[in-house]
């Protein structure tokens, strides 16, 4: 019998007000000084608010009908998906963070498509967010359906919020991790590190 998803907490809800965004964005501009700029005052509110509303919502996806398991055929290994490209908000500034999440899981009787890991981190990460409650998020989601016998998840980012205040580029790389289950004290933990650290994200560049 599958897992399912009864007793269980709801994904979190993203509500967004449109005409409140807007209105408040409108504020945030007179109050960074550029209501002299008529262009700016009669468009960028709203286009804000549609941006954030696109950003969090996209195609309004079904991330719980959409995560669809399956019978494990035999495997007893690890299953490893690097590699996955998010994009999310600093829920401390507001301002956007880049990332690659790598995600490894050993199966127990069931097993899931590859896309569907991503689309539940990116769900995730579409929002106010901390790095250390999404790798808490994301493991909890995953876990709760495929019921592994070890799972894993490094994420890796770059915050806009330090090359702000720091007046910089981006290179400040923060990784982020958590080992459950067998992963936790196992060799395939090594394993997997190496994995992890041998791929350099493309937004640091070359």
């Amino acid at each position: 019998m599958k897992p399912t998803n009864s007793g269980e907490q709801p994904l979190p809800p993203k509500p967004l007000d449109l005409d409140g965004v807007e209105r408040a964005t409108r504020g945030l501009l007179e109050a960074l000084g550029q209501s002299g700029k008529p262009e700016v005052m009669s468009k960028t509110p709203r286009r804000v608010a549609e941006l954030y509303s696109e950003f969090m919502n996209p195609g309004n996806i079904d991330i719980e009908a959409d995560f669809k398991i399956f019978e494990n055929p035999g495997l007893g290994d690890m299953v490893i998906v690097n590699d996955v490209h998010y994009v999310s908000i600093c829920e401390h500034h507001l301002a956007p963070a880049f990332g690659v999440g790598h995600l490894a899981y050993v199966p127990d009787q069931y097993v899931v498509g590859y896309s569907k890991l991503k689309k539940a981190l990116n769900y995730l990460a579409r929002q106010p967010q901390l790095n250390e409650r999404l790798v808490v998020n994301s493991l909890d989601f995953v876990s709760a359906r495929l019921r592994p016998k070890g799972i894993a998840l490094v994420l890796r980012s770059v915050h806009c919020c330090i090359a702000l205040r720091s007046n910089g580029p981006m290179q400040e790389l923060v990784t982020v991790s958590d080992f459950r289950g067998v992963l936790r004290d196992n060799p395939l933990r090594g394993e997997f590190w190496s994995t992890v650290m041998a791929s350099k994200p493309v937004f640091l560049g070359p």
